[in-house]
């Protein structure tokens, strides 16, 4: 680890974004329910998305940690997935008012509307927060003795951010 300072800062930061993560998948769940629904398709399309956009992030976020190894990138990668998710509750109804009309006449439509409703309004900032944690556990490491131990404790870190979000989201935020 590079310093106490640093290792607790990357923490908090991948805590925050493990919160934000599934903050965010609840709330475009919440978000696509007017107009198509709460079924389990639904969900089903919310939580694939996430999952793919999370693999990709977690991917690119790798390679791009180990040609940018510093903090300033990790937070610059943060600063526009937060600024797509503002974006997201002020582009959704009309957006999704849209989408629910272009695929209603589909026999498909929900299933259809729904995936790419929330793939164009989450994917990308979401692809872009999966892109912290590889990146957090590049700017931890001083060496490869610890890999294991640095990687599995700020996984472990924003999935416990994780729980945070999607209680919080759950209980406290939307309703």
């Amino acid at each position: 680890m590079k310093s106490d300072r640093d290792g607790k800062k990357l923490s908090l930061i991948v805590f925050v974004v493990g919160m934000t993560t599934l903050g965010a998948e609840i709330a475009a769940a919440r978000l696509l329910a007017p107009w198509f629904g709460a079924s389990t398709i639904v969900w089903a399309n919310t939580i694939a998305i996430v999952l793919v956009a999370l693999a990709i992030g977690y991917s690119v976020g790798g390679r791009y940690a180990d040609r940018h190894p510093h903090l300033d990138g990790l937070l610059r990668l943060i600063l526009i997935a937060a600024l797509l998710l503002t974006a997201v509750p002020f582009i959704a109804r009309p957006f999704l008012r849209s989408s629910a009309m272009a695929f209603s006449e589909m026999s498909l439509g929900i299933f259809v509307g729904s995936l790419f409703s929330v793939g164009a309004l989450v994917a990308i900032p979401l692809l872009l927060l999966g892109m912290v944690s590889p990146y957090a556990v590049r700017l931890a490491m001083d060496s490869v003795d610890a890999a294991g131990t640095t990687t599995g404790r700020l996984y472990a870190i924003g999935t416990l951010g994780s729980l945070v979000g999607t209680f919080s989201a759950s209980l406290l935020l939307i309703p």
